[in-house]
């Protein structure tokens, strides 16, 4: 257990927008317009190697803390009835005498041990984490789905099979960068359609988990006590 790490991820939280996908959408969007220089410019833009690898790696790890921070919404907002019976599914780990009067000392709730401890790095993980909250799988969920555009009703929003592939493949390829950084060149217009795909997926998950925390809100937080 790192308590260090714990209240670094706490600081680290309240700099970030306070709507998990509205924080995630802000880096997306930079990425993005990034995405497109590289695919127009890329021999006459500085350093377009790194540019290009730091959109790929920014874009997952934008997508990582969009999960953690859904997560951490889930524990605050859902009723405990609701969040009790899943938690000892996502961490099962034992704490000696030490490790309590740590947490104790430094004021470390127990649902930040479980959300500090979940990894979002490859869409498995999130499958067994959100899963969890839903009666059948989480990807199942998204991708089964279909949305009404409130700005234009006659229009439905669904998702895709080719849509959780380009998520899977951006998590791949971040994967691969991260530990071959000798590869460059390699942005083009399928790594492109791949992380909007990702940023689809993002919102279709967003409608899920947002439909959670609506359905199984906490009562005493409605309370004016």
């Amino acid at each position: 257990m790192n308590v260090d790490q714990i209240l670094q991820s706490r600081s680290n939280r309240k700099t970030r927008l306070a709507r998990p996908y509205a924080n995630f959408f802000e880096t997306f969007d930079q990425c993005s317009k990034a995405g497109e220089s590289i695919l127009e410019n890329y021999d006459s833009i500085e350093f377009a190697s790194l540019i290009e690898r730091s959109i790929v790696i920014s874009t997952v790890t934008a997508i990582e803390v969009y999960y953690r921070d859904m997560l951490d919404f889930i524990f605050k907002y859902c009723a405990p009835d609701f969040l009790e019976p899943k938690l000892k599914h996502l961490h099962q780990e034992k704490y000696d005498i030490a490790d309590i009067l740590d947490i104790y000392r430094h004021k470390v709730h127990p649902l930040e041990l479980i959300s500090n401890s979940q990894s979002f790095q490859n869409i498995e993980r999130i499958e067994k984490i959100f899963g969890k909250f839903l009666d059948k799988g989480f990807w199942s969920t998204v991708l089964n789905q279909q949305v009404r555009r409130v700005d234009e009703p006659e229009n439905i929003v669904t998702w895709t099979n080719d849509d959780f592939l380009g998520l899977k493949s951006t998590f791949s390829l971040r994967h691969e960068l991260v530990h071959d950084p000798a590869r460059k060149a390699f942005f083009n217009e399928e790594v492109f359609k791949n992380i909007w795909k990702s940023a689809h997926m993002i919102f279709g998950s967003d409608v899920v988990l947002s439909r959670i925390l609506t359905e199984n809100r906490d009562p005493s937080l409605d309370s004016d006590d």
